[in-house]
Formats: structure tokens, sequence, C-alpha cells
């Protein structure tokens, strides 16, 4: 599993939903604080989805995905050591429709849900508008602010940009929506090595990049909490055993292994302890 996939996504999101400006602002993209991860979770539970629609129709709203990782060989046939991911970004202009909502009692119920309305000339200008922010802050080679933890630990390079409209199945009305994927070059999942100190803990027990990105976004951002809870659930690497001697015990002309009392030859290997 490629968590420098999950270090990805975490890090897109920072860079277009910063943390410190859901806090005071301003936000750096037209959909504000409407960006959201993997899916559209603004509530827990089913009676906060209608005012959520309500207020969000009309408006500009961002999702972001991770989705194919490749990880092939840079020179000759192995080993695989250049990983690329595709970085998703969902963008539309928010309108109601229907959505199951299941309640904490597991019963579903059919509330509002967010869908593309039939484009028009403000919603396509809105859209070109808000995928130019989006390029500009996932741009590994950008300055923006919002987008430098992105840029520092994730995004080595951008290898291809495609961007494509949504249509409906026949392929005769468009909607005020468009799909971004970036293809991104990303820095191999490495995890913490043996040591002979004490075992990592809390987010160094994480491997790289995705434990740099979790010591860089705020502990109660929804992305630092995330990566807390994932730490939680990996065991810290078992400190070996150093290795104190090697012995060796040898029979003469005898078939059946000495033990070390009647060995006829015997030799050992004292290893000094380092500070």
């Amino acid at each position: 599993m490629s968590l420098s996939r999950l270090a990805l996504r975490l890090a897109a999101y920072e860079a277009l939903n910063p943390y410190a400006t859901s806090l005071s602002g301003p936000w750096p993209t037209l959909a504000g604080g409407n960006v959201y991860d993997s899916r559209v979770t603004p509530i827990a539970g089913e009676d906060g989805w209608g005012p959520f629609l309500t207020e969000i129709e009309g408006r500009p709203l961002v999702t972001i995905y991770t989705e194919e990782t490749e990880v092939d060989p840079t020179v000759g046939e192995y080993p695989a050591d250049k990983e690329m991911a595709d970085l998703v970004i969902e963008m539309q202009i928010a309108a109601m429709a229907e959505i199951e909502v299941v309640g904490a009692d597991g019963v579903t119920t059919m509330v509002g849900q967010l869908a593309a309305p039939v484009t028009s000339r403000e919603h396509e200008a809105l859209l070109d508008v808000l995928e130019a922010q989006v390029r500009h802050l996932l741009n590994p080679q950008g300055n923006a602010p919002s987008g430098w933890i992105y840029r520092k630990n994730l995004a080595r390079e951008l290898h291809h940009v495609h961007s494509v409209p949504q249509r409906d199945p026949e392929k005769v009305m468009r909607f005020a929506a468009r799909t971004l994927r970036l293809k991104v070059r990303v820095p191999l999942t490495v995890w913490p090595q043996l040591q002979k100190s004490p075992p990592p803990t809390g987010l160094d027990v994480l491997p790289e990049p995705l434990r740099r990105v979790a010591c860089q976004l705020d502990p109660q951002s929804t992305g630092g909490r995330l990566c807390a809870k994932i730490a939680g659930m990996i065991a810290p690497p078992v400190v070996p055993t150093p290795l104190t001697d090697v012995r060796i015990y040898v029979g003469v002309d005898r078939g059946v292994t000495p033990t070390a009392a009647d060995a006829d030859v015997t030799g050992g290997v004292q290893f000094s302890q380092q500070p």
C-alpha cells in the first residue's frame, strides 16, 4: 500500500483548504471552505443536509481524490523507484437533487444531494477561474503560500494534466462540472528503519513522506487528526537484539554435530558494543 498517495491527498487538501484560512481567511479559491477529501461530508447526520444544500446551491465545490498509482524503474528494468500518482480534482457548481443518508440508527432516508446543473456562460466562467486557481495551487513549480507543504514534501514533478467536462451518457448535455487529473511524481513510501535506540512513537512511526506531512499539518485540522489516528494503528518497529558474539563448535572425523561440551575444536568472536 502506498501511503505516499494518502500524503499527496492530504497535502493537496491543505493547499486548497488551508486550516489557518478556515479560522481567519481569505480563501485561496472560489470554492472557499467547500473543499472535500474523497467525498462530500459536511455534517454528521441527515438533519444538517437540507440547510447545507440550500446554502451551497449555485456555488463552486471541489472534491479531491487519488486514484491510479504506478511505480516504475527510473533506469533499466529494476528497481521500481519512480512513483507516479493520479491526483483527481472534481469541480462543480452545486445544485440540489436527492441522496440516501444512513442515520445513526441505521435507517436510510432520502434528503437533498449535490448534483451539477446544466451549464451556462456564468457557470463555465466560474469553473474556468476555479480550475486556474487549483492548477496554480497544485503546481510543483508554483509559489502559492498555501501550497508549500504540497510542493516541499510531495509533488516532485508534474507529468500530465488532463481536464474534461462532465456530460450526460448521450454526450448531448453538458453539466457545470469538470474533472482535472494531474499525474504527479511523489516520493516512495519509506518505513522507519530498525534502530538500536528506543523505537519511534507518535507520528514518528509513520513512513515518509506521510510523517513529514503529518508533522507540518496543524494537529487540530482534519488531516492532522487523521494522521494521529493512523499513527495509533501502526505498531512501532521492533528493536533488534544486538549480536554480541559468534561461536563455532567443530568435530574432527565425526558425523555427529558436536555440542559445546564435546567439541574437538571451538572458536568464537566477541563483538564490542558501540556506545
